[in-house]
């Protein structure tokens, strides 16, 4: 009874003869008193207690043994044996106050701070746990096992920096301990400390390449780190060992999903329920990659797998109500869409989902809706083809319409000018650059005979390509609810805001022109034509770049910033407020290469009918932007899938 076993296991014991065992209960009824003292009736209570529980009669053994504790708490030996009975019959409190009786005695006993320690943490007591820990840990600073055990409960109250102290001791007694790099590993993590967090996990598994927890844990880690290649090498070296892996299968499977291989991600996650086809998460998984590969109605069954078997979470029903649409489901949608809402009655995603089923159902059904009861024959009905392309144009085209004008009520509705900020900005522009130049040029633009309508020509031409390229840059990011609706693609979310800003600054455009005529200015343009084609093709320029930004961001979170930044090097570099031809020629001709320059030229040209540069070239501004916006069309188009998982 000298060795003290850990809370949650058996610890070996001298079994004693149960028969020799007195009874300790017996009174002397003649005597009228007992025949043995307190100290010997808490040992003779011990001896059975111990007979009691190796007969399996454990409620009898721990009767004794309280027995024993109340009347020889003090005797070193019974608070022995009952911190060991407590233990080893789950009774975690009782062991760990017979664990601190013996500490009273034995202050210097490492041992027992550790199984006090662990006694107090089985009970839900971590703070005098972590306090015994520690105390344990200071007495023996050389026992890795005691180091190990403090940093592992500072680390369960989320004190992962002063865990890191203990799993460093750990590491300096046994520096090649896996186990102990990988609780590191798990604690630089939890301090965002990525970097070292998988420098760790990479060494524990160097040093145990066969161990499952060591290969899963670096694994993850790489995947967080967007290494997706090492991943794949590391799972696939781990599986080569050990097939029966399901863990690791899907590790890998995920690895393959990121590295753009659905079909090796998806033989990867079929072999993980081979081996554990209970797991919900795995069926969940396997239905997405089903849904991405166009293989609809397997996917529904992957999702019902799912849902079946972890009924309370929503994930799966969200992904059947899903593919049930996509698949014209529209029965089955409803029903699962009844169940969320059922579930989550506030969450606005689930009822914009089954309103949106709802609307597609009702525009497959024909005729008039009539109380059952009353209702005649049905008609002979002629079945209804499919939707063509021009249905599908229409719908598309009701889809961008609604979010043109959700974006308009977003980005305008909340602030007091509302639409009038849209109108603020360029005349404060042009305001700005009449007043300075006014002054600098003596009265006199470089074009024309008023700075207003100088600066008017090149502040809308650039206006409109920053203000497209620049909204549809957060399109994707900004809409991620709206994309769980199936109706609803990363392409009419980005084009509904390049329509919105043209629509924005040709108004702005009107309503200032509208202003300079109200006030004198000769405004109106010489060729309508001109104007309109300038403005045309520069915004085909801003939405295809636009759709290389959104896609780029969506990636790369800080492209905006790059963006903006080099919105404002345009602004110096598009002969806005001065004439190329002011320039050295070796100036102009590198100039003439941008676009923007060419846009705001074209437009400034159509105004003007005596300025007419011959660095001017239209075809080359047009092919810009038809290249552009294809390359724009296309990275969306090739990169749908991976901008947004609509399940």
């Amino acid at each position: 009874m000298s060795d003290h076993p850990e809370p949650s296991t058996e610890a070996a014991c001298p079994r004693r003869a149960v028969d020799a065992a007195p009874d300790p209960c017996r009174t002397d009824a003649d005597a009228g008193e007992c025949a043995l003292s307190d100290g010997e009736r808490a040992a003779s209570y011990c001896r059975l207690s111990e007979a009691f529980y190796y007969r399996g009669q454990h409620e009898d053994a721990l009767d004794c043994a309280r027995a024993a504790f109340e009347l020889g708490s003090g005797e070193e030996a019974v608070a022995d044996f009952c911190a060991w009975l407590f233990s080893n019959c789950g009774c975690h409190r009782e062991a760990a106050a017979a664990y601190e009786r013996l500490i009273q005695d034995r202050p210097g006993w490492a041992a027992g701070h550790r199984h006090a320690s662990g006694s107090f943490a089985a009970a839900g007591d971590i703070d005098r746990a972590v306090q015994h820990a520690a105390r344990a840990s200071e007495i023996e600073p050389g026992s890795l096992e005691f180091a190990v055990h403090a940093g592992g409960l500072l680390a369960s109250i989320g004190l992962h920096r002063d865990a890191i102290g203990y799993f460093q001791r750990a590491a300096e007694i046994e520096p090649g301990n896996p186990g102990v790099l990988r609780r590191l590993s798990d604690a630089a993590l939890a301090l965002d400390d990525a970097k070292s967090a998988l420098d760790l996990a990479l060494r524990a598994h160097a040093l145990a390449p066969g161990e499952r927890a060591a290969a899963h844990h670096a694994a993850e880690l790489l995947l967080r780190a967007g290494r997706l290649d090492e991943a794949a090498r590391v799972m696939t070296a781990a599986l080569a060992q050990d097939d029966r892996d399901a863990v690791g299968y899907r590790l890998l499977s995920a690895a393959e999903m990121l590295r753009g291989r659905p079909e090796a991600a998806l033989d990867a996650i079929d072999r993980a329920l081979a081996i554990l086809a209970e797991e919900a998460e795995y069926h969940l998984h396997r239905g997405s990659l089903l849904y991405r590969l166009g293989r609809f109605e397997e996917a529904a069954g992957a999702f019902d797998r799912a849902a079946a078997l972890d009924p309370d979470n929503p994930a799966p029903k969200r992904s059947q109500l899903t593919v049930y649409f996509d698949s014209g489901r529209f029965r089955e949608a409803l029903a699962v869409g009844g169940e969320l809402i059922r579930a989550a009655p506030d969450n606005e995603e689930y009822a914009q989902a089954v309103l949106e089923v709802l609307t597609r159902r009702f525009d497959t059904l024909d005729g008039d809706f009539v109380v059952l009861g009353e209702r005649s024959p049905a008609p002979f009905r002629r079945h209804r083809p499919p939707s063509g392309y021009w249905s599908a144009l229409l719908t598309q085209a009701r889809v961008i319409h609604a979010l043109i004008i959700r974006e308009t009520r977003t980005r305008f509705g909340d602030s007091t000018l509302g639409y009038g900020w849209a109108l603020l900005e360029p005349v404060l522009h042009i305001l700005m650059l009449s007043l300075v130049f006014a002054v600098l040029m003596h009265g006199r633009p470089p074009i024309g005979s008023q700075f207003f309508i100088f600066y008017y020509t090149g502040i809308i031409p650039y206006h409109v390509f920053v203000h497209s390229s620049s909204s549809m840059t957060y399109a994707v990011t900004a809409n991620g609810s709206l994309l769980q609706l199936p109706v609803v693609g990363t392409f009419d979310v980005i084009l509904a805001r390049g329509l919105l800003e043209l629509v924005t600054d040709i108004l702005v455009a009107v309503m200032l022109l509208a202003g300079f005529g109200a006030i004198g200015l000769a405004a109106m343009p010489q060729d309508f034509g001109g104007v309109a084609a300038a403005t045309a093709t520069v915004w085909l320029l801003g939405c295809g770049f636009g759709f290389v930004n959104a896609v780029v961001n969506a990636f790369c979170k800080s492209w905006d910033k790059i963006w903006a930044q080099l919105t404002r090097v345009l602004y110096f570099c598009s002969g806005i407020f001065y004439v190329p031809g002011m320039m050295p020629d070796w100036i102009r001709d590198k100039l003439a290469w941008n676009p923007v320059l060419q846009a705001v030229d074209w437009f400034r040209a159509s105004f003007f009918a005596d300025y007419a540069p011959h660095w001017l070239d239209r075809s080359y501004l047009a092919a810009t932007a038809g290249l552009v916006l294809l390359a724009g069309l296309a990275l969306e188009r090739g990169l749908r899938r991976q901008l947004y998982d609509p399940l």
